[in-house]
């Protein structure tokens, strides 16, 4: 398949790479550590911090993003901010923290929604407010 993707696409501006039990097809020049990155940038020149950022990968494309975000981490995180990059699945990686399966995952998604305090909209009062 990847044979052919890159036979095919020859003649247009993508890229076609291989990653484990994937073949990816994307523009040139855009990589999930470009967005990551732009969206870095923004939330710097905004002068806003992050108090939160998870970042999951299970590939070594990924392994660009992983980069981009710990390079960041000074820029756009406040001094207090939980910091999450993990893999999933035990490989070599640039992050700290590895999940073991896609079922790690959710439980742990889940985990954080049990634990995160919801945002009240404009329109709702604070329960001590009159």
């Amino acid at each position: 398949m990847l044979d052919h993707l890159e036979s095919v696409l020859a003649n247009e501006v993508v890229a076609v790479k291989r990653g484990q039990f994937i073949i990816e097809v994307k523009p040139q020049g855009v990589s999930k550590g470009i967005v990551a990155d732009k969206v870095f940038t923004s939330i710097a020149n905004d002068e806003r911090k992050a108090d939160f950022v998870l970042c999951i990968g299970d590939d070594r494309l990924d392994e660009e993003m992983f980069k981009i975000i710990e390079n960041a981490m000074s820029r756009i995180v406040s001094p207090n901010a939980a910091v999450f990059a993990c893999t999933v699945g035990q490989k070599p990686s640039k992050v700290k923290y590895y999940l073991d399966d896609t079922a790690e995952v959710i439980n742990m998604l889940e985990a954080f929604a049990e634990i995160s305090d919801p945002c009240p909209s404009p329109d709702e009062k604070p329960e001590n407010s009159l």
